[in-house]
């Protein structure tokens, strides 16, 4: 029983279809992930993830579905490594990071917002990378727009590159929750969150989720 259990569980995380992994759950903290849907956009990368969620920065959890093409261009990605944090404030901010140089470019982030479902990020602040290399958009062909900060010029982009090259960055964190400056309709965008940092990761001894364990 308990094999065929473990096997249940293995299947509901694999990609059976060509434009998601994983199944999107609102009622649980999930965090997803879209990749850009252009040529080089996609990974076979190791792509770490951590969460802070009241006051503390997670481990660094290998965000992976067994059997998936987890990062391929266009792909969303759901993932339930965050499950248990299940904050009634939400998730406060989010660090991705890239152990290797097949760079990701990202379109959107989702997240648990704390009230039963997630909101999603869709802009990303020209100084999202924080504390690692700050030079996420070289590889891009998308166009600085607008304003993230009030006062300055301080341009968002549709996407953002992470991987380990000099060209790109290897991670990014950022808060939840902002909105655009000069956006009144609640359109959420990434700004570096410079409070914490959980570090960088250990690539070799990320941690991985129950049913990944297993295998």
């Amino acid at each position: 029983m308990f094999a065929y259990l473990v096997f249940i569980s293995l299947l509901a995380k694999q990609c059976l279809c060509g434009d998601t992994c994983g199944t999107k759950d609102t009622s649980i903290p999930q965090l997803s992930v879209q990749v850009f849907d252009s040529s080089n956009a996609g990974t076979d990368d190791k792509i770490a993830a951590s969460i802070l969620v009241d006051g503390e920065w997670t481990p660094w959890y290998r965000i992976d579905h067994s059997g998936c093409d987890n990062f391929d261009r266009g792909m969303t990605n759901y993932f339930d490594e965050f499950a248990d944090y299940n904050s009634a404030s939400g998730w406060e901010a989010i660090a991705l990071y890239n152990c290797d140089t097949d760079g990701l470019e990202i379109d959107a982030v989702g997240y648990w917002n704390g009230a039963d479902s997630t909101s999603v990020i869709d802009f990303f602040c020209f100084n999202v990378a924080g504390p690692f290399e700050e030079d996420c958009f070289t590889d891009l062909d998308e166009l600085p727009q607008g304003s993230c900060y009030s006062g300055g010029s301080s341009a968002y982009y549709d996407a953002v590159w992470i991987d380990q090259n000099n060209a790109g960055c290897q991670g990014i964190q950022f808060y939840t929750g902002k909105t655009l400056v000069d956006d009144d309709s609640g359109t959420f965008v990434a700004k570096y969150f410079y409070s914490s940092s959980p570090g960088s990761p250990s690539c070799s001894n990320l941690l991985l989720d129950e049913a990944e364990e297993t295998e």
